[in-house]
């Protein structure tokens, strides 16, 4: 499962272009603020969809940009909407952290957690188990 994971992603790499192919190295290597940059312009010049899912976990987490819920939601959404599931969990969380669409936020995770994403397990158990317990 994880090689056709690999394989797909580096199918997207190739076929988006450079500018996202560009920014997936920088993220890796922890240079956020370029790698947005290229992600940008993988999304205009590109039109590379997997895109929006990077800037949307990159304006959740902060990564090398101030955090901004509402953007996040917006990238997203978008992720989400062209069929990226681990899109669904990042959105989940920006959900929950907005305050809204809870009930989605839960579906979204525990439909993540059958699919067995990883990210959608630790979210859940982050954000609603532990968030229950206080």
């Amino acid at each position: 499962m994880k090689r056709v994971l690999l394989f797909c992603t580096l199918l997207f790499m190739v076929l988006e272009g450079s500018n996202f192919r560009d920014g997936m190295l920088l993220y890796r290597d922890g240079d956020f603020q370029k790698a947005k940059k290229s992600f940008d312009l993988a999304l205009s010049q590109d039109h590379a969809i997997q895109a929006n899912f990077m800037l949307g976990k990159m304006y959740l987490r902060g990564e090398g940009i101030l955090a901004d819920i509402q953007t996040s939601i917006k990238y997203l959404e978008r992720s989400s909407q062209s069929g990226n599931i681990r899109a669904n969990c990042f959105l989940a969380e920006a959900y929950i952290k907005n305050g809204t669409n809870k009930k989605k936020a839960i579906s979204l995770l525990k439909t993540g957690i059958k699919k067995n994403i990883k990210e959608c397990k630790k979210i859940y158990n982050t954000q609603i188990k532990q968030g229950a317990k206080k």
